[in-house]
């Protein structure tokens, strides 16, 4: 959740996304190999989204960036 707004980074050709739930994030060893840290910027009351809304999300933007 500290990571830069998806939407104003640069995303890499390549690589692999991984989601993480706000209960329980990453593992450690998994952390250690993350690379960029991104994050859907926040509008409006909402606290967090569940992890499979903030995948789609994602991979959508990712997908609108490779037009």
């Amino acid at each position: 959740m500290d990571g830069h707004d998806v939407h104003q980074v640069k995303l890499p050709a390549g690589g692999l996304l991984v989601i993480g739930n706000e209960a329980n994030g990453i593992s450690d060893a998994v952390e250690k190999l993350v690379t960029q840290r991104i994050t859907i910027p926040r509008i409006g009351g909402a606290e967090s989204l569940n992890a499979a809304i903030a995948t789609g999300i994602l991979l959508d933007v990712i997908m609108q960036s490779k037009k």
